[in-house]
C-alpha cells in the first residue's frame, strides 16, 4: 500500500495549515562544457540512470565544502556532509524512471503527491540495474572510449537540498543531474580497464577511477532541484 508518512501528515492539515497538492516532475541531463577537475575532458556522453523514488522532507542540509582532488584517497562517500534530520514527510513519487543520460531535453517523470509548506531536502533511489555513463575522455592529445560499468547502489541517497516554499501555484519540480559533477572524480589514467573487445576502456570495480565515479553518482552535488513556475 501506498502513502505512509505523507499520508499521516496529511491527517494534520487542517491544524497546520497544509494542504493536498500534486506536481509535475522532470529531469534534465546536462553535460559538461569545460574540463573535469581531474584534467580530463569528457565528451559524446551516454547512459542510463534508473530512478525508483523520489520523497521531499522538511528537514533542511548542512552545506559541506567542494570535494578535492585529495578526496579521491578516501574510500567512502555520502551524500551529505553533517548532522541531518529529515523531519516530516512532504511529497513522494513512486514511478520508475527510465534516465537517459544522452538526453539533454527535459524528461518527463510523473506526478508527485505533496502537500504545501516548507521543504528542505529530497531523497533519491535507484534501480537495480545500477548508473552506467559511456562517453570520450581527452587529456594532453590522448582519447579514451570508456565504459563506467554499472554501478549499483545499496540504498537512496538522502540529505539532497532542496529549500522552497510550496504554495498552491502551479509549476513543476525540475531535477538536474549534473554529469560535470558525476564525473569529475574519474581519473582515466587508473581506470584499471576490463577489456571489451572493441577499443573501449571498461573501469575496473576496483579501481580508482570507478571509485571515483561511485564518488561521483553518491555525491549531493550530482543533483539539484528547481522549481519552475508556470
Amino acid at each position: 500500500m501506498r502513502t505512509t508518512a505523507l499520508l499521516l501528515l496529511l491527517v494534520g492539515c487542517g491544524s497546520t495549515e497544509q494542504t493536498r497538492r500534486t506536481f509535475p516532475v522532470e529531469v534534465v541531463v546536462s553535460a559538461p562544457s569545460t574540463p573535469l577537475d581531474s584534467g580530463w575532458t569528457v565528451s559524446e556522453l551516454e547512459g542510463a540512470m534508473p530512478l525508483t523514488e523520489l520523497r521531499f522532507y522538511e528537514g533542511r542540509v548542512l552545506v559541506g565544502r567542494r570535494w578535492s582532488p585529495v578526496d579521491l584517497l578516501v574510500a567512502t562517500a555520502h551524500a551529505h556532509p553533517g548532522h541531518y534530520v529529515p523531519g516530516e514527510a512532504m511529497a513522494e513519487l513512486l514511478v520508475p524512471m527510465p534516465v537517459d543520460l544522452s538526453a539533454r531535453a527535459p524528461q518527463p517523470w510523473a506526478v508527485a503527491d505533496a502537500v504545501t509548506g516548507s521543504y528542505g531536502s529530497a531523497r533519491l533511489a535507484f534501480g537495480g540495474e545500477g548508473v552506467r555513463v559511456r562517453g570520450s575522455a581527452t587529456k594532453a592529445g590522448r582519447l579514451v572510449r570508456f565504459d563506467t560499468g554499472a554501478l549499483v547502489l545499496g540504498g537512496p541517497l538522502t540529505g539532497l537540498r532542496f529549500e522552497h516554499e510550496l504554495t498552491r501555484a502551479p509549476g513543476t519540480m525540475r531535477l538536474e543531474v549534473d554529469l560535470g559533477v558525476l564525473l569529475a572524480r574519474v581519473d582515466f589514467d587508473q581506470a584499471g580497464a576490463l577489456p571489451d573487445g572493441a577499443g573501449v576502456v571498461v573501469l575496473d570495480p576496483g579501481s580508482v577511477a570507478f571509485n571515483g565515479f561511485e564518488r561521483g553518482v553518491t555525491d549531493a552535488g550530482s543533483y539539484r532541484f528547481t522549481w519552475q513556475d508556470n
